[in-house]
């Protein structure tokens, strides 16, 4: 049977909404058998028996999902080959050439099943999201448990395998690193924006059944944005090259799913001006995570994704932005939206999503846009410097490293904006005397598109959360779904040129 402790459960916060993995699934998990690896503590026998248990998990996972719900036969036969593997294979040689042709051939099999879960039907197809015996059942959430555990045991064996086995294997490559953090920073950025945009679908007044039908679409897009979080998970600068492609694969298809499955909302939307600009930001993050994608497998990059190594301002600018929504989800996953750095980091969100789109929408003088969202952009790195300080992180491992981040591209949009139209700003005066960064008071509501929505989401561990107060980016989206409304006005879909500075506009035309 399996461990119902282990099935991941849905968190909802006014941000974001999404799974939060325990138990074998969980990164907590697959960083502390790996941390027991890389400092020698564990033996090859114990790697093996973690691994021996984690297949036997999702044999368990995968059988009870057959037993409820149409699930190939395929798949179930592909992960009873791959539990006969693991148990004969595991008790040969000890000697390094032995472990590494074991775990290698593990890692192979352990890939094919997880190409088995990403392009399995019942996470394509809305009309399973609209059947109540499958979000009743969890069948959702076992799926990415399944994807989560292998996500998981591809880890182990292949930091096992590069540590111990053939070390020469793991050498770290310093721009690959630098591709890892920034294809996850970048998709973080795309799934989050564009399932704000989305959420949208919801705000016009429809019969039941056309709000069944758009909240199913909204959990099937928003499930393998889950499973494509998990999966990136495997992006790590120190795999081996022979197995980036099998990473790409997967990820390539769970791409497409939530493309296709995102068509029916988009079209939906296409009257409302904020989720068109969020589908605009959303679809140059996709464009930046492929162009990272594609360098870490060495593969070639086309002009599309080079356009991005020139567009300097707008990967800055989408870097910034993930790296907040990422620090963001450790609070909410965990649920600690009332912690103050969760507090902080929604209200940075906020403003640096608002200030850009409004000033798109205003008719202005280029100087007057300027200095406004150079102010708003100041204000955002000094509240992150000053009040997101590393002593108030709940998980420092991970969030220092984005809290950097968030700072050093925050401050690369501030030069960008301090210099527009060929001569610097001037700076704000402070009492003191001494020139600063305007203080987030001084931009009022005007720079942060209104105040943040109080409001508490309702938790259900067995079911999607009810999209009719789904969780957005913003005050205003979230708002927006409260109050069922839809823009009146036509639509305009932002270019390139909406996000940069007004000197780099009249450079690139």
């Amino acid at each position: 049977m399996v461990n119902e402790m282990h099935t991941p459960r849905i968190f909802t916060s006014p941000a974001m909404s999404g799974y939060a993995y325990n138990g074998l699934s969980s990164t907590e998990y697959k960083d502390s058998i790996c941390g027991a690896i890389t400092s020698g503590a564990m033996s090859y026998a114990e790697c093996m028996e973690v691994v021996r248990g984690c297949v036997s998990e999702l044999f368990s996972v995968f059988t009870e999902i057959r037993e409820s719900y149409r699930v190939s036969e395929e798949h179930v036969r592909r992960i009873e080959l791959l539990r006969n593997y693991v148990n004969a294979e595991s008790t040969l040689s000890a000697e390094p050439a032995v472990q590494c042709r074991v775990l290698y051939g593990m890692i192979t099999r352990l890939y094919d099943v997880l190409y088995d879960c990403t392009v399995a039907e019942c996470n394509k197809e809305v009309a399973w999201f609209m059947d109540p015996g499958f979000a009743r059942r969890g069948v959702h959430l076992q799926i990415a448990q399944a994807c989560g555990i292998l996500v998981n045991s591809i880890a182990i064996a292949s930091c096992f395998a590069k540590t111990v086995a053939a070390p020469s294997l793991g050498a770290m490559n310093e721009s690959d690193a630098e591709n890892r953090f920034h294809a996850g920073i970048a998709l973080s950025a795309y799934t989050n924006i564009k399932f704000s945009a989305l959420s949208r679908c919801l705000n016009a007044s429809l019969r039941s059944e056309g709000r069944e039908y758009r909240r199913a679409i909204l959990c099937a897009v928003q499930h393998n944005m889950e499973l494509c979080n998990k999966v990136a998970e495997l992006l790590d600068q120190e795999m081996p090259s022979c197995f980036r492609n099998r990473a790409g694969s997967c990820l390539n298809k769970v791409l497409n799913a939530i493309e296709a499955s995102s068509t029916a909302c988009e079209d939906m939307v296409c009257n409302d001006e904020s989720a068109q600009w969020r589908l605009s930001i959303a679809k140059k993050a996709m464009a930046c995570f492929l162009y990272h994608l594609k360098t870490y497998r060495g593969l070639r990059i086309s002009s599309v994704y080079q356009r991005f190594e020139r567009a300097r301002y707008t990967g800055t600018f989408i870097y910034a932005i993930g790296s907040l929504f990422l620090m963001y989800r450790e609070y909410a996953s965990t649920g600690n939206m009332e912690h103050v750095v969760a507090i902080r980091t929604d209200h940075c969100l906020q403003m640096l999503l608002n200030l850009h789109k409004d000033n798109i929408r205003r008719e202005r003088d280029s100087a007057s846009r300027t200095r406004e969202v150079y102010s708003g952009i100041c204000s955002i790195h000094e509240d992150i410097d000053r009040h997101i300080t590393p002593d108030l992180l709940l998980n420092p491992r991970v969030e220092v490293e984005l809290r950097s981040a968030a700072l050093r591209y925050l401050s690369s949009m501030m030069v960008s904006w301090r210099t527009a139209d060929g001569a610097p700003l001037d700076v704000v005066e402070q009492p003191d005397g001494s020139p600063d960064q305007p203080s987030t008071s001084g931009l009022g509501s005007a720079g942060i598109g209104g105040s943040q929505a109080s409001y508490t989401l309702p938790h259900d561990p067995g079911n999607m959360p009810d999209l009719d107060v789904q969780p957005s980016t913003s005050a205003e989206a979230s708002s927006a779904l409260q109050e069922a409304q839809v823009a009146s006005h036509g639509a305009r879909t932002p270019s390139n040129d909406d996000l940069e500075p007004p000197s780099k506009r009249s450079r690139s035309a």
